[in-house]
Order: structure tokens, then sequence, then C-alpha cells
């Protein structure tokens, strides 16, 4: 995918990470990293269409890649519209191949086994400062991305199609030799 020509929209399902920590004694059994990790694949969903596969555990985590080409390829053939990772991805090549967006904070080699788990998904996730809840609406481009929640997506919209008819007049009126200064402070806008 060109990753500088994209759009896409969708509504969010989340994937909650969180830090592996020990139990209370070393010599208990602990959970396989498989075990840990598994859910992070959303076996629940059989489809995912109309979808944005979201997830993160707070703090970008760049040391450890949350999804990789293998992933990201079955997210796609889910029908996933796009994967955003509240840190890093691995396997930039297979990547390369999707036909949707795959957002990421960095690219390295190493994955998440031992030292994250899954702790939920289909709820919410936390991307640094920014807490998704699955059905939020996501909308992305090269742009940046943007989440709306659920409860405010039809306000959001309808302020969003009036603030853009006021930018594109504006931007009209500055090709016919109006004055920026002049239409911002007739409008508000810039």
């Amino acid at each position: 995918m060109n990753i500088d020509n994209y759009y896409t929209v969708g509504q969010a399902y989340t994937v909650q990470w969180k830090l592996v920590k020990k139990g209370k004694s070393i010599i208990d059994k602990q959970p396989s990293t498989w075990e840990q990790v598994s859910q992070f694949l959303v076996p629940e969903l059989k489809t995912a269409e109309g979808l944005i596969y979201v997830a993160g555990a707070g703090d970008l985590i760049k040391h450890a890649a949350l999804a990789g080409g293998m992933s990201c390829t079955y997210f796609q053939k889910l029908g996933f519209n796009a994967i955003i990772l509240g840190g890093a991805v691995r396997d930039i090549n297979e990547l390369k191949e999707l036909d949707i967006p795959v957002i990421a904070s960095n690219i390295i080699p190493s994955d998440t086994q031992g030292a994250y788990c899954v702790s939920e998904t289909g709820t919410h996730c936390r991307i640094e400062d920014n807490i998704i809840h699955t059905g939020d609406l996501i909308i992305s481009d090269p742009n940046g991305t943007v989440v709306i929640p659920f409860n405010l997506i039809d306000q959001v919209i309808d302020a969003a199609i009036l603030i853009s008819r006021t930018e594109n007049t504006m931007l009209e009126k500055i090709k016919s030799g109006q004055r920026l200064p002049e239409l911002i402070n007739e409008t508000g806008r810039i």
C-alpha cells in the first residue's frame, strides 16, 4: 500500500495489552506466551468488515511489536479496514504487500512474547492519553488519525461538514484574490 495516499474510516475494535508481571511464586506454573497473547488475533470475530483494528497498552510500546506480517495479513483477510497500533510493528516487507494501512510508531524485529499479554478485547484500549472504545469512529489519512466517541459521531460529523464548507469557500476566495487576513477576521477560521 502506498502509505502516502490513503483514506480509511471505520469503527474501532480494540485490543488492550498490558505488561506481564511475575506471579507470587517463582516455582508456580506460568501461562505460556501463546496463552498470554493469543487473544490479539481476536478469535471472537469471524468477520471484521467496517472495523479498524486498534491495539494499545497506554504508553507507546516502541521496543516490541504489537503485530507483524502474518497477523496483519490475517487482519486484512478478516476484513479490517486498517490497523492502528499504539507501538511498534515488524515484518515491513510483508506489510508493504497489504491493501490496508498499518499505522505504528516504529518498526522493530522483536515481538511482545514474554513481556506483554492481552488483557481484553472488544471493550477499550489506551494509546498514550487517548482511550478508544470499540465502536468509536476512526478516520485516518496521511495527515493523521481522529477518534470520535460513538455517542458524538453525528454531532462531530455535522460540525465537520460546516467547517469544511467554510474553509472550502475561503480557499476559493483566496484563489480569486481575496486576502487571507480579512477572511480570517470575517469567518473566525484559518
